[in-house]
């Protein structure tokens, strides 16, 4: 009998450590570089913290830096707030703000689930989005959700997201795994993207580390006119980095026979 239940247990044992998911993510500070069409354009920064009551915090902030600086001053913040049930992600708020530039903008998100409703304020006209679904996140959590999914061997995602005033689908595919070559080293990663319904030339591209429990180390959006910007990590705390990478002057060959 003992036999029997040692055996069971090993056949549990990857699904259990899947399992742990998000709750397992660790707090972290990760610090990119961000060019516009390959030049130095600013810095992104993002954390997570878990607060006092258990709830947990992942905020996002973009400045443009050196002479961008002086044609967009625009500081970007995000902000949200959720907490963790069944291993799933349950917003409870999330608040954007843009400052310092002639276009200020602010939205704030409260979700309401026992009445499956989101209070939305953007400081002008105030309303409520009814019949939340289930699963739905915001525009920011949403991207620990897909690092959770990713380390549970998923290859497509569709993400609920709550965008402004009404629930809109992302759907993110995955493409190839590449090695990225960043400040800190070369380090392999997923390469995603971000379908889009309309071809308006909008593109987002990530490339995310198995072995930073999925963080993404380089991130690539283009915007309709073809201005293309690109944020690559160069500074972690919080999620072990020294076996991570291999040094830039180091010819590795990866499995894939990628340099």
């Amino acid at each position: 009998m003992s036999r029997v239940i040692l055996f069971a247990f090993i056949a549990l044992l990857p699904q259990w450590l899947m399992a742990q998911g998000i709750q397992a993510l660790p707090d972290f500070s990760a610090h990119y570089s961000v060019t516009l069409n390959g030049l130095q354009a600013g810095q992104l920064e993002r954390s997570l913290l878990t607060q006092k009551d258990g709830s947990r915090h992942f905020s996002s902030s973009t400045q443009a830096k050196g002479i961008f600086a002086f044609f967009k001053p625009d500081l970007v913040e995000e902000d949200s707030r959720f907490q963790l049930k069944d291993n799933k992600i349950i917003p409870l708020s999330y608040l954007y703000q843009r400052t310092g530039g002639r276009k200020e903008k602010y939205l704030s998100l409260s979700f309401d689930w026992d009445k499956q409703h989101v209070h939305i304020d953007d400081k002008k006209h105030p309303w409520t989005l009814k019949n939340l679904e289930t699963n739905t996140l915001d525009k920011l959590v949403y991207q620990l959700a897909l690092m959770s999914d990713l380390a549970n061997g998923s290859t497509e995602f569709n993400y609920q997201i709550a965008d402004g005033g009404k629930i809109k689908t992302y759907k993110i595919d995955t493409l190839d795994t590449e090695v990225i070559t960043t400040p800190l080293g070369k380090i392999k990663a997923i390469k995603l993207i971000r379908l889009r319904n309309k071809d308006n030339g909008r593109q987002t591209i990530l490339w995310c580390a198995p072995d930073l429990n999925y963080l993404p180390v380089k991130l690539e959006h283009t915007e309709k006119g073809g201005a293309r910007f690109t944020a690559v990590l160069k500074r972690l705390t919080g999620i072990d980095t020294e076996s991570a990478f291999t040094p830039r002057s180091q010819s590795k060959r990866s499995p894939l026979g990628i340099k």
